[in-house]
Formats: structure tokens, C-alpha cells, sequence
């Protein structure tokens, strides 16, 4: 499939195609949200920042729904800054290649995903809903989060979807999957993304 064509023309499809079905509609650490499940969080005219925070058994502890006071920062493809607040993308590494193929074209690796994420945070999401199972930040250390937007207008033209940054960035090739010292890959999820992304970019370079 040639994603770069239908990024540059619908922004969202083509990494909302890979991910792992709708989402579910009830409050999960890992598994990516439905687009009902944000739309409890929707309020006319202001965008809502989520940050739920889990336990070690999976359930939730903390739930905070805040509006978006500035628009969100992506400083690289793995490190968001919300509300004032930073935050890494877990268990990922920024740019593995320098330069990717992105809507039919090469680019640095950093400025697509700038590109990419400020125009799905900043111009279409109504929702960011990040989590963690971090339950009490620590100073100066970012707290490591998956994000999630819900975008569209929620009408039939428009209807709301759900763009999940981690899965996006990595489908992209604008962030790698990191290992623990056994070698072990800390984002067994978003294997498969990994491996179509590397189609894709392929598919781009012929």
C-alpha cells in the first residue's frame, strides 16, 4: 500500500488502518481507547487533555481531565510536552534513520514527525488522552505514557476516530521499539506495526 499518498490527503488513515481493532470502551493500561470511550471526555468549544494513571494490577488509580491551555509540543517523535509538562512515549527512541520517506517524499526524520503530530494534536483532535503507569511523577524525569487523539467532527462527513501516537510513529519508522537488558522487546504490541512500517518505507524508496 502507498500510505504517503493518503497521509498527505487524509492524514490518519492509513496508520488508524494498523492499529489493533476500534479500541475498548472501558478504562485499560495498554489496550488502545474507542473512540466512545473519549467521547465521555468531549466538551463544545475546548479541547480536553485525559491523563489516567494504573497500578501495577492493571486498574485505574488516577484520572485527571484538564483543558488544553497551549497547543501541544513535539519536540521529537518520542517526547510530548502538555499543558507545560514532559512526557516520553514508552518504551520508544526517537528516529532510528535520520531521514524517511513520508508523503512521497525524503525528509528529516524529526521535522515529519513534528509535521505529522501537530497537525493531528493541534488542528484535529478535540480529545488527547495520554496514559501511564507511572503513579507519582518524579522531578525533572518525564513520565512514560501511550497517547491517543480523538479526532473528527463526530458527524457522518466526519465521524470521530482514534490516532494512537506510539502506534503511528512506529508504522512511520519515526520511532524504533527499545529493548531491556535481556534483549527483550519493551513494546511486544506494537511489533507488527513495526514490521509493516518497514514495508511501507520500502514500498516508498522503489
Amino acid at each position: 500500500m502507498k500510505c504517503g499518498t493518503v497521509i498527505a490527503a487524509l492524514l490518519l488513515q492509513c496508520p488508524l488502518a494498523y492499529a489493533a481493532g476500534p479500541g475498548v470502551d472501558s478504562a485499560d493500561p495498554f489496550q488502545q481507547p474507542s473512540a466512545k470511550y473519549l467521547q465521555q471526555f468531549v466538551k463544545a468549544g475546548a479541547k480536553v487533555f485525559v491523563y489516567e494513571r494504573y497500578d501495577a494490577n492493571g486498574k485505574l488509580y488516577q484520572r485527571d481531565a484538564i483543558p488544553l491551555t497551549t497547543r501541544i509540543e513535539v519536540k521529537s517523535a518520542t517526547e510530548r510536552v502538555i499543558n507545560g509538562v514532559h512526557y516520553r512515549l514508552r518504551g520508544l527512541t526517537s528516529c532510528p534513520s535520520k531521514t524517511i520517506a513520508y508523503e512521497n517524499e525524503e525528509w528529516d526524520c524529526t521535522k515529519a514527525a513534528k509535521d505529522y503530530e501537530n497537525a493531528i494534536y493541534n488542528n484535529r483532535a478535540s480529545v488527547v488522552l495520554c496514559k501511564t503507569l507511572v503513579l507519582k511523577s518524579e522531578g525533572g524525569v518525564p513520565d512514560a505514557v501511550s497517547c491517543f487523539a480523538l479526532v473528527g467532527a463526530g458527524d457522518a462527513n466526519d465521524p470521530y476516530s482514534v490516532s494512537y501516537d506510539d502506534d503511528a510513529m512506529v508504522f512511520l519508522h519515526m520511532a524504533a521499539i527499545g529493548k531491556n537488558k535481556e534483549g527483550k522487546s519493551l513494546r511486544p504490541d506494537l511489533q507488527e506495526s513495526s514490521g509493516l512500517g518497514r514495508q511501507f518505507q520500502n514500498d516508498e524508496a522503489n
